[in-house]
């Protein structure tokens, strides 16, 4: 088995995902992720894709595909080299002389052109210059002899009424945190969190550096899961029917910041390997 293709099976491992939730998540075929795990990538459906499936492999289990696909390039195969082989001089010629030809006629083109808008232009200028001849003289405006009577009418100036400022508007005050978060002990490696006073869970998670794959749960199955990118966030609430709890895993959990109905949670704990941490929330 290659080095490459053990780097891919011990990483999805580590994050405890099967090949069902790596199919679902690449859209890739399970016999080509088999393939790719263990080293025949002859199997896979051309030089292309064998780069493109193990990039697409190694983003899902949280591992740095570029700097993967660089450093195991020795065991990757090399696409096959096309060598270009030197038209015939008789299409050589054939061309030249087509295209000669086709100059010729666009010359010819261009000329008529010119002397289609030479035209135009003249006949334009005698247009204008007979319009302007038969336009009329604007006729002379009238004098106003009513001016001095309007002199003499006095009109007052309109009551402008009281208006009062509206007072100015209170900025909304933001709500506060739903609920109490408390950390309880650990179960094995599952980091567990108490909420109380709340009716509802909501959880946002935030890539504070670098790629980071999660998924979360309820008491009855999957509410959702994604990669997030650096800066990218997600929120998820856990519907009524899904129970009191929520079961996240997050891929490097030290360098994701999740709120809880509004409050952190301390991850300074989490795994410091590139396996998945879990994280669970119990709503009293």
């Amino acid at each position: 088995m290659s080095e490459l293709a053990e780097v891919l099976r011990k990483a999805r491992q580590e994050k405890g995902m099967s090949l069902a939730e790596i199919q679902e998540i690449t859209k890739i075929q399970r016999r080509y992720l088999e393939a790719i795990e263990n080293g025949n990538f002859e199997v896979l459906p051309g030089h292309f894709y064998v780069r493109a499936f193990i990039k697409s492999y190694a983003e899902a289990v949280g591992l740095d595909a570029d700097e993967l696909i660089s450093q195991y390039a020795s065991e990757l195969p090399e696409p096959p080299k096309v060598e270009e082989s030197p038209p015939p001089l008789r299409q050589n010629r054939q061309a030249n002389k087509e295209k000669g030809d086709g100059s010729k006629w666009v010359s010819r083109i261009l000329l008529y052109l010119f002397a289609i808008l030479v035209i135009g232009v003249v006949w334009a200028s005698i247009y204008y210059f007979s319009k302007d001849k038969e336009q009329p003289a604007p006729p002379a405006p009238k004098e106003n002899v009513s001016t001095e009577k309007k002199k003499d009418i006095f009109v007052p100036p309109p009551e402008t009424p009281d208006t009062k400022q509206p007072p100015a508007q209170q900025p909304a005050q933001q709500p506060a945190a739903s609920g109490k978060v408390t950390p309880l002990p650990k179960t094995g490696s599952t980091m567990n969190f108490e909420l109380t006073g709340a009716d509802k869970i909501t959880v946002k998670v935030t890539a504070k550096s670098g790629d980071h794959w999660m998924d979360i749960a309820g008491e009855k199955g999957v509410i959702g899961q994604q990669t997030l990118k650096e800066g990218q966030s997600a929120t998820f609430e856990v519907p009524q029917d899904q129970g009191n709890e929520a079961r996240l895993r997050i891929v490097r959990a030290r360098d994701v910041e999740i709120l809880v109905n509004g409050q952190p949670l301390d991850t300074s704990t989490a795994k410091q390997t590139s396996g998945s941490q879990r994280i669970k929330i119990v709503r009293k």
